[in-house]
This record gives C-alpha cells, sequence and structure tokens, in this order.
C-alpha cells in the first residue's frame, strides 16, 4: 500500500510519463538517484549507526545516570552499614590488623586501624 502511494507520488512528479506501468520504473530510478546522492553527502558529514549502536549508546547513558545517582557515604556511615559483618568478624577472633590487611588484599582502603578501634569501642 505504502509503495503503491510512492510510486503514485513518482508519477505526478514526472509528467512526461503517460503510462504509469513503465513509468513507474523510470521515475523510480530517477527519484533513486537524487535520493542516493542526498545521502551520500548526508554519509560524508554523519556517521550512520546499527541498531546495535542505539542499544550500547542507550546503555552507556543509562549507566551515567545510575553513577550520577550514586550517593556517597562517609567512612563513619560505611562501617555502620556493615556493622553486623565487623561485628561478627571481631567476634570470630579476627583483629584489626587481619581486617585491614584482607581490606587492602582485595583494593579496599581508606580505613585505617585507629577507625576500627573507633568503631568497636563506640559498638561495644
Amino acid at each position: 500500500m505504502m509503495q503503491d502511494q510512492n510510486v503514485l507520488e513518482l508519477d505526478i512528479q514526472n509528467p512526461d510519463n503517460i503510462n504509469s506501468e513503465f513509468s513507474t520504473h523510470n521515475s523510480f530510478e530517477a527519484a533513486h538517484e537524487k535520493d542516493s546522492k542526498h545521502s551520500k553527502s548526508v554519509e560524508k558529514n554523519q556517521k550512520i549507526y546499527s541498531v546495535n549502536d542505539s542499544k550500547k549508546f542507550e546503555d552507556i547513558l543509562l549507566r551515567h545516570i545510575e553513577k550520577m545517582n550514586e550517593k556517597t557515604i562517609t567512612r563513619n556511615q560505611l562501617l555502620t552499614q556493615h556493622k553486623q559483618t565487623l561485628l561478627q568478624l571481631f567476634g570470630l577472633g579476627a583483629t584489626t590488623k587481619e581486617v585491614l590487611t584482607f581490606l587492602k588484599e582485595n583494593h579496599f582502603t581508606g580505613i585505617s586501624e585507629e577507625n576500627l578501634k573507633e568503631f568497636l569501642k563506640k559498638k561495644k
């Protein structure tokens, strides 16, 4: 249906063609040549993206939104938030040095032995 409308539009644009059966092919080629010239200039100035590129773009933007929405917390809030786990570790006999060593081995820095000792004093 849409193609028929396009053919009719092309026939109307090209009044020299009297027989529509044969004229649709000629007028379609002429229109296609005009479109291809236009699309070549678009390709020179713009990159053409695939549907997959569009999905990747959206994923990147969504991750950026998540990053912007991330809340930051202080060291004390972090310790308080994981109070039960820390107390469980210390209850099993872990020392502050052992906990710090394990954190550093797992690339987590910013907590000092003094921070852990203060935390333990407050929680007891």
